[in-house]
C-alpha cells in the first residue's frame, strides 16, 4: 500500500528526534519511507575528532539526497586541527551539498586567516544561514567580518572565548548592518576586551541582547538605538546560587523604551 508523502511525514513527526533507532527502522519500511526518514535523520549533524574520520569513510561530500537534509551543522576539533587546512581540506568538499544549512557552530577550531579566500567558493549556504556559533575559536578579525559579511541572512550570533590572531590584510567591508540576536559570553576564561573593541566599531542594531559576565556597557551602548531586550546573566558564587540580572526594554506607545530591571536568587539550582 503506498501513502502520500504528506501522511508519511505526519506518522514521522510523532516520533522524538533522539529516536534513531526507530527513525532507522522506519526508513526500512518502503522506498517512500526512505528520503523523509533522512529528513529527520540528518536534520542536526554532529562532527567531532572521534567521528571526524568515520564521517569521511561512509558519506560521500558529493550526496546531496543526504546533505540537503542538514539544517544545523556543529563541528568540534578538539583545538589541534585547523580548519583549513588540514582537517578543512577534506570536510570543505562537503560544504556546496550543505545548500540548506541554516545553523553553523564551529567550537575549538583555529580558523586560518585565509578564509575570506574560500567563502565564495565552499559555503553554498550563503543565503540560508541564519545562525552562526563561534566558541573557543581562534580567527582573524578580517576574516571574522568576512564571514559576518558572506551571510546576509544571519539573525543570531553566539561568541565566546574568541582569540584575535594577527591578519596580514586590511579589515574587509560589512555590506550591511548586523541584526537580530547577539549572544556573548564573558567569562573569567576569556578577555574580551580586545574582541569588544572591534566588534562595537561594527554596525551593529541587534534588537536581543544576551551578555552572560561584566563587559557589557559598551556593548549595550552599541546597539541602544535598536535594543528592544536586553538580558544579562552574572553568576556569583557557587553554582548552586545564583544571581540572574534580567533587563527587559520595553516599547510604549511613543516608541520611547524604558528600563525594566529585575533581580532573582535561584537557590540550590542543583535541585
Amino acid at each position: 500500500m503506498h501513502l502520500p508523502t504528506e501522511l508519511i511525514q505526519e506518522i514521522l513527526s510523532h516520533i522524538p528526534s533522539d529516536d534513531e533507532e526507530t527513525l532507522r527502522s522506519c526508513s526500512l519500511v518502503a522506498k517512500s519511507w526512505l528520503d523523509p526518514c533522512r529528513r529527520y535523520l540528518f536534520e542536526s549533524v554532529f562532527i567531532e575528532t572521534n567521528t571526524y574520520q568515520s564521517w569521511l569513510d561512509n558519506i560521500s561530500p558529493t550526496n546531496t539526497k543526504l546533505l540537503r537534509h542538514v539544517r544545523r551543522l556543529e563541528y568540534v576539533a578538539g583545538g589541534n586541527k585547523p580548519w583549513f587546512p588540514p582537517c578543512g581540506d577534506d570536510l570543505r568538499y562537503y560544504l556546496p551539498s550543505f545548500y540548506r544549512l541554516q545553523h553553523l557552530k564551529f567550537c575549538l577550531v583555529d580558523i586560518e586567516p585565509t578564509i575570506p579566500d574560500h567563502t565564495n567558493l565552499s559555503f553554498a549556504f550563503q543565503h540560508t544561514l541564519l545562525s552562526l556559533s563561534f566558541i573557543q575559536i581562534s580567527i582573524t578579525w578580517d576574516g571574522f567580518v568576512t564571514l559576518l559579511g558572506h551571510f546576509p541572512n544571519l539573525n543570531t550570533l553566539e561568541i565566546s572565548r574568541v582569540k584575535l590572531e594577527t591578519g596580514t590584510r586590511s579589515t574587509p567591508h560589512l555590506p550591511r548592518a548586523l541584526r537580530g540576536r547577539l549572544f556573548i559570553r564573558c567569562t573569567g576564561l576569556w578577555d574580551p576586551e580586545p574582541f569588544i573593541d572591534r566588534l562595537t566599531g561594527l554596525k551593529l542594531e541587534y534588537e536581543e541582547l544576551v551578555i552572560i559576565g561584566d563587559h557589557h556597557q559598551r556593548l549595550i551602548a552599541a546597539v541602544e538605538g535598536s535594543l528592544k531586550r536586553l538580558l544579562i546573566l552574572r553568576f556569583y558564587g557557587t553554582l548552586s546560587h545564583h544571581i540572574y540580572h534580567f533587563a527587559a526594554y520595553a516599547s510604549d506607545s511613543t516608541s520611547q523604551r524604558s528600563p525594566l530591571l529585575i533581580s532573582r536568587v535561584a537557590q540550590n539550582f542543583a535541585s
